[in-house]
């Protein structure tokens, strides 16, 4: 249907899918479609729709459409005396249409007879009239007789254009279309044109969108603009933006905060609770990894110097992290959740000095509890026994107390537990796979020492070392209250005698296990050195192994008076002599070797610089003549010369 053959005087009303579609948005999707179905109430008719909207075109195709999909249908009049108006006028045919008598078109020559009458089911309006009321109104001061009423004929509806028929007879007035809806119209257009609604109620509207302020169940035109869809990327992608916001904000005030006001008050705190003087360098709030007021290059003591210039009473802590319990801050007494001691240089009189800061942490009129101390990057130097990298934590009792220390390595090959008592602290020091320097050609497959430490002694009375495939133990005591020095005793059995030179830097020269015993000591300037002012003697025998180098067989048989590198080798069944180690050489004496019928015995000395310089007695049991045959040694040791007397 063409939408410019709608009668303007039509009225639509709402059917119940369209109630429905009103409630459900996915029913009605277009946009200018829906607003014409929510403007749609069964009293406005289709010109006052067009007035609403704007746009007569677009509200006539809509009313279309919506009439087609079932939303709408046309209302039947109800023939109500003052508000009714007929919603499907029939057109009148063309021969039976009176032409006005205001029009200047047409024909006004037809005869009266072309009238229609009026008929008992006609739906003109009948309205009674008052007599005074009609004798006021223009046009009816005329008599009665003088206007004769016109004759209607049955199945025509429609009343002269401009005749008003009154009269003592009827007592009713006949009006005319126009003016019987002129004040509906008014009415209706007066209630229709509401005042636009303020910024305000659009606000109330769009947090209490179901029914405006006079309760009206039609919802208000809204614009897109007007209502937030926000889908579930978009609200997550705000609220990363509102965390990093708020996170750039915290560094921002942790950044610019002035703490060096406050620097004082904090070491006063600090040497309030651990009952010592207390320095701290720099101060400032971190929030990576995790959040916590840093104080930097801090140290705990008075810093008396011991005999040998230590710092026998200080503990030097490079960060020393505070992470409080955030509901105890404005309390009495803060709970600090837990405090990371980290790059702290841990010794036997640090740890002591620490156990007495957590016994004065541990009185009542303290200002701060601890839960948990953390150590990270700590040093350890117990009296020449120094370990790096080491990580772990400060066991506390359930009064407060230092229990003891836990630490290890990065790698877990190191542990090391230190458990102070009275005056003492009782070391335990274990290990796996351990080097004691990253390219270190010692490796110890397995150690544990456990000893205590006494002022500058540390008495280490149990020690077992599993290294170059034998097992080593023995006792060693260190001191540290002169110049460095040590001193013990140690029972060594099958060591590899080839891996115990390899490590020595002479290769696979020598081969065999190796059995003994050894006692030692040594002094020096500082514990770097110490090693190589060793003073050992003790006893070894070597089983199953071989002379590289050194062949005695072969030299007895040449009998050359002159000196000769032979190579080759001397393999005996079993070796056994003294030893005796200084720092400048490194004596084998009382050698006896047995090699099937060879037997032979003597001495060989090495020096600093690895030159030999021997004599064995080589006596052959298988020969005739088993007078015993004087062999020279000398050379260096990776190339020995033989000479036979």
């Amino acid at each position: 249907m063409d939408p410019e053959l709608i009668d303007p005087e039509l009225i639509y009303a709402k059917t119940a899918s369209g109630e429905e579609a009103m409630l459900q948005r996915t029913r009605v999707v277009q946009r200018n479609v829906r607003m014409v179905l929510i403007l749609v109430d069964g009293n406005a008719t289709v010109a006052e729709l067009c007035n609403k909207t704007g746009n007569a075109q677009l509200t006539q195709s809509a009313l279309l459409e919506l009439e087609d999909d079932g939303f709408i249908e046309r209302r039947a009049d109800e023939d109500s005396v003052w508000h009714g108006r007929k919603t499907a006028q029939r057109p009148p045919a063309a021969g039976q249409q009176p032409v006005s008598e205001f029009s200047t078109f047409g024909d006004k020559e037809s005869p009266a007879s072309a009238t229609p009458s009026l008929s008992g089911s006609d739906t003109t309006r009948i309205i009674p009239f008052p007599e005074g009321r009609g004798r006021s109104r223009p046009g009816l001061n005329s008599a009665p007789g003088s206007l004769p009423p016109p004759s209607l004929s049955p199945g025509t509806s429609t009343p002269p254009p401009a005749a008003y028929l009154a009269g003592p007879q009827s007592g009713t007035v006949f009006l005319p279309r126009e003016e019987t809806i002129g004040e509906s119209m008014l009415s209706a257009g007066s209630d229709s044109a509401a005042p636009a609604p303020s910024w305000l109620d659009r606000l109330k509207n769009l947090f209490a969108p179901g029914m405006d302020e006079a309760g009206s169940d039609i919802r208000p035109i809204r614009h897109r603009w007007m209502r937030l869809h926000v889908t579930w990327p978009v609200a997550l992608m705000l609220g990363l933006l509102s965390l990093v916001a708020v996170f750039a904000l915290l560094v921002l005030v942790a950044w610019l905060f002035p703490y060096g006001r406050y620097l004082p008050d904090v070491e006063a705190a600090l040497a309030k609770s651990s009952g010592q003087p207390v320095r701290v360098g720099e101060m400032h709030v971190t929030l990576y990894p995790r959040p916590g007021l840093l104080l930097g290059d801090v140290r705990l003591g008075d810093g008396r110097k011991d005999v040998n210039g230590g710092q026998a009473n200080e503990v030097r802590i490079a960060e020393l992290r505070l992470r409080p319990v955030v509901s105890t801050l404005l309390s009495s007494v803060v709970l600090i959740q837990e405090l990371e001691l980290s790059g702290i240089r841990l010794s036997a009189a640090s740890i002591a000095s620490l156990s007495r800061m957590f016994e004065a942490a541990a009185r009542e009129s303290a200002t701060a509890g601890l839960a948990r101390v953390a150590i990270a990057q700590a040093h350890i130097a117990f009296a020449g026994l120094g370990l790096d990298d080491m990580e772990g934590a400060l066991e506390l009792s359930a009064d407060g107390l230092l229990a003891s220390v836990s630490l290890q390595s990065a790698d877990r090959s190191v542990q090391l537990v230190a458990k102070p008592t009275a005056d003492r602290l009782a070391v335990s020091l274990e290990g796996l796979g351990w080097r004691p320097a990253v390219r270190s050609p010692y490796r110890l497959d397995s150690f544990s020492l456990q000893g205590e430490i006494g002022g500058p002694v540390f008495v280490v009375d149990h020690m077992d070392l599993r290294v170059f495939d034998g097992r080593v133990r023995g006792a060693l005591i260190l001191r540290s209250d002169g110049p460095p020095a040590m001193a013990g005793e140690i029972a060594f059995e099958r060591i590899n005698a080839g891996r115990f030179g390899e490590a020595l830097g002479i290769g696979p020269q020598f081969d065999g296990d190796v059995t003994g015993k050894l006692r030692f000591s040594a002094m020096s300037d500082r514990w770097a050195t110490i090693f190589s002012a060793v003073h050992a003697d003790g006893d070894f025998t070597v089983s199953r192994g071989s002379l590289g180098g050194i062949d005695l067989p072969e030299a007895v048989r040449r009998a050359s008076a002159t000196p000769a590198t032979l190579g080759g080798a001397t393999r005996f069944e079993q070796l056994s002599g003294t030893i005796r180690l200084t720092p400048d050489t490194y004596r084998f004496s009382r050698l006896v070797l047995h090699a099937g019928t060879m037997q032979s015995s003597g001495q060989i000395e090495v020096n600093r610089d690895l030159q030999l310089r021997g004599r064995m007695e080589v006596q052959m049991r298988g020969r005739a003549d088993q007078t015993a045959t004087p062999v020279l040694i000398g050379g260096s040791l990776k190339t020995p010369q033989l000479q036979t007397r």
